[in-house]
């Protein structure tokens, strides 16, 4: 759980307690939300099926393929349920990745078409061939009425798109309800800005977008409404409207999203993260180790931090901003408790960096703030910062607390020497009171906010007090020693999983080393080798609480920034569910456009494993918020489902259309083949998809 003001626990990942009723509860819900847009699809089929007068053998929601068995002894049967009600038997597959409606005369399995052609006639001595005329048409007199092959090619039609129809339907109910209901969303406010990404750029920290390119942010419009926005954008200069945390001036910037600024996500993005509000949270308070954690009296869920010594906090960026600008200093936070309604002020002191006792080259500027003191200065991407006033340029994770504090307390201009090419310059600036002091960021530059630098950082070491490393030695390798108390809490599971870095550009940098040790107490140990030369030595570093250098963040857990919308009526409540609709399925067409023209990679797909994730997280925050996320998967479902694929909805559709033109049905050699190399893909496309997911769970 990341948080502003707080440290971001970005690669340590917080577990989900077994023991938790509600994530039952939420799991619960996903069961039965799942099942409901899969037995809404089929229904679909089913009820549009009998009115045709086809005989429906089965309506299955899961698939009943085989028993699990041991031998000859049957472990979970085909069925988990089943019962016989007239002519259909109805079920629970064991395999609950779809459903299915049998039909006579229609089979998804390509092996079965000539079987079902054959039980589909009225003589069943007859070969399949002789149910088609001479003019080509299907000879309805040697069918089975009711036999799916003996309706009209509009009934049958009306039968294979009346799944969508459902799904797109149900969708809006789904939906409307859930606007009626009232819906807690995540609005579309950037809280951190990823360093030297195009928002760290265009100095996005903290804004609320009010247009994305073309598109007005109005009404119900959510955090991730925008990330798709800007995903979608191909890359392309997109024009911004905002307005800032302090200002009710609108303002504009133009971004250019690129890819590779977060490495699981090969999508165009600006990098943002969502923003906090000035709430302790629902669950953790405070992080060990920090000086929140030992506060007294404590922190407690769901207090909410109206000030700050005398200075009052209405948002989590004002927040961060004091807490950047006084990071030296004890801040007495006032909160106001949830229950009794009554202020509390509650003392707590700076919290100290922990020192490595390294520090590494920098190297050089990899991008500039618009507007910022060193874009004013004279600055460009590629410079060296050689000397600080005259001085060594010291710890670059330090650089921003030292011009903080010149910029609060001793306002004036600093010299800069600067290698630019072949040559040497001087350049001078005033720092600026920073706004929001970003934490470093594991594969990216560090972003420095009182000079509107980011530089990037080299893993040769520069200084070093630990006895076996020295200037000039190049970090190749970093094993975090975790105690056995850390190894049993839920925050270390990753490091635990895997505690051991070979130091590069696809693994783990020095910054990253910096980031992880900054959040685990004073007295944590990592072991370090390095390269010297042809030799390869190494050395066990106990971080240690600086005396001198501070983080902005004092170890309390914020919350979210949510906003609530509720429909004043069940005619709007509809009016937004049906917009909501259309806009869930634009969206997954305008990604598998993408995907099939290249500009999204393959490796953006999501299984079975991630819907069933992203669907609990959505339910663990509200039905409401579940029913809209079931609107979006049935809008995908709809759409993915009448892709013109054999063995899908889509296919069977253009398998109809042809018989409709050509007043002849596609041969039955010519379905075989189509429909097999249609579920070769789509099977292999799911053994991809669960790939993805087991990559996700494991590697990530």
């Amino acid at each position: 759980m990341g948080s502003e003001g707080d440290i971001q626990v970005d690669s340590l990942i917080i577990g989900t307690s077994w023991l938790d009723p509600n994530w039952w509860i939420a799991v619960a819900q996903v069961v039965l939300g799942l099942g409901a847009v899969i037995f809404v699809h089929e229904l679909g089929h089913f009820l549009v099926a009998k009115a045709c007068g086809v005989k429906c053998e089965k309506f299955y929601v899961g698939f009943d393929f085989f028993d699990i068995k041991i031998g000859d002894h049957v472990l979970i049967p085909r069925s988990l349920v089943k019962w016989t009600w007239g002519e259909t038997e109805y079920g629970i597959g064991i395999i609950p990745l779809g459903g299915y409606v049998k039909m006579l005369g229609q089979d998804d399995n390509p092996g079965n078409i000539e079987s079902e052609m054959q039980r589909s006639q009225i003589d069943e001595t007859d070969d399949a061939s002789a149910i088609t005329e001479k003019v080509g048409m299907v000879d309805r007199e040697k069918i089975d009425p009711r036999s799916f092959l003996a309706k009209s090619v509009p009934q049958r039609m009306a039968i294979i798109s009346a799944g969508v129809i459902f799904n797109l339907f149900f969708a809006i109910i789904f939906a409307s309800i859930a606007f009626r209901s009232s819906v807690n969303y995540e609005p579309p406010v950037i809280g951190n800005v990823i360093s030297g990404g195009p928002a760290w750029k265009a100095d996005l920290t903290g804004v609320r977008l009010t247009q994305i390119g073309n598109t007005k942010v109005e009404g119900y419009f959510t955090y991730i409404n925008m990330a798709e926005e800007i995903a979608f954008s191909d890359g392309k200069p997109l024009d911004l409207k905002f307005l800032r945390p302090d200002s009710n001036l609108p303002e504009s910037a133009v971004v250019t999203a690129q890819k590779g600024l977060i490495k699981q996500i090969d999508l165009p993005l600006i990098g943002v993260q969502p923003a906090m509000i000035p709430k302790v949270g629902n669950e953790a308070t405070t992080i060990e180790g920090n000086p929140a954690f030992v506060a007294s009296p404590k922190f407690e869920k769901n207090d909410v931090i109206t000030q700050l010594d005398t200075t009052n906090i209405e948002s989590g960026f004002a927040l961060r901003q004091y807490l950047g600008r006084n990071l030296d200093r004890k801040i007495d936070f006032v909160v106001q408790r949830e229950k009794t309604q009554e202020s509390v002020i509650i003392p707590v002191g700076p919290n100290p960096r922990r020192d490595l006792g390294i520090t590494t080259e920098w190297l050089d500027v990899a991008n500039i703030q618009e507007g910022s003191p060193g874009e004013q200065a004279g600055f460009k991407i590629g410079d060296q910062i050689l000397k600080i006033d005259g001085s060594s340029r010291g710890d670059l994770f330090s650089l921003d607390q030292r011009m903080t504090l010149i910029a609060r307390d001793d306002p004036r201009s600093v010299e800069f020497l600067v290698r630019r090419g072949e040559q040497e310059l001087t350049l001078e600036m005033q720092p600026r009171l920073p706004r929001v002091i970003p934490g470093p960021e594991s594969d990216r530059p560090v972003a420095v906010d009182t000079l509107g630098l980011a530089i990037n950082l080299s893993n040769k070491v520069e200084t070093s007090s630990v006895k076996g490393i020295e200037p000039g030695d190049e970090i190749t390798n970093v094993n975090f020693l975790l105690t056995e108390e850390q190894k049993s809490k839920p925050e270390f599971a990753a490091l635990k999983a895997k505690s051991s870095y070979l130091l590069g550009p696809e693994t783990l940098d020095w910054i990253g080393v910096y980031s992880l040790m900054q959040q685990q107490p004073p007295g944590a140990k990592i072991d370090i080798s390095v390269q010297r030369g042809d030799q390869t030595s190494s050395a066990q570093i106990t971080s240690m609480a600086s005396n001198e250098f501070y983080l902005p963040t004092r170890g309390i857990v914020l919350s979210r920034l949510q906003n609530t919308y509720t429909a004043p009526t069940w005619g709007e409540a509809i009016q937004l569910g049906s917009y909501q609709t259309w806009y869930d399925a634009s969206r997954v067409w305008r990604f598998l456009t993408k995907l099939v023209g290249g500009q999204i990679s393959v490796t953006n797909l999501g299984g079975p494993g991630t819907i069933a994730m992203a669907a609990t997280s959505e339910a663990s925050q509200g039905t409401s918020r579940l029913l809209l996320f079931l609107t979006l998967l049935s809008a995908n479902l709809a759409i993915v489902n009448f892709l013109p694929i054999p063995v899908l909805d889509g296919g069977h559709m253009l398998f109809l259309m042809y018989e409709g033109l050509f007043r002849r049905p596609v041969s039955e050699k010519t379905q075989i083949i189509l429909s097999y190399a249609g579920l070769i893909f789509i099977l292999g496309l799911m053994l991809f998809v669960v790939y993805l997911d087991i990559g996700r769970a494991f590697f990530m």
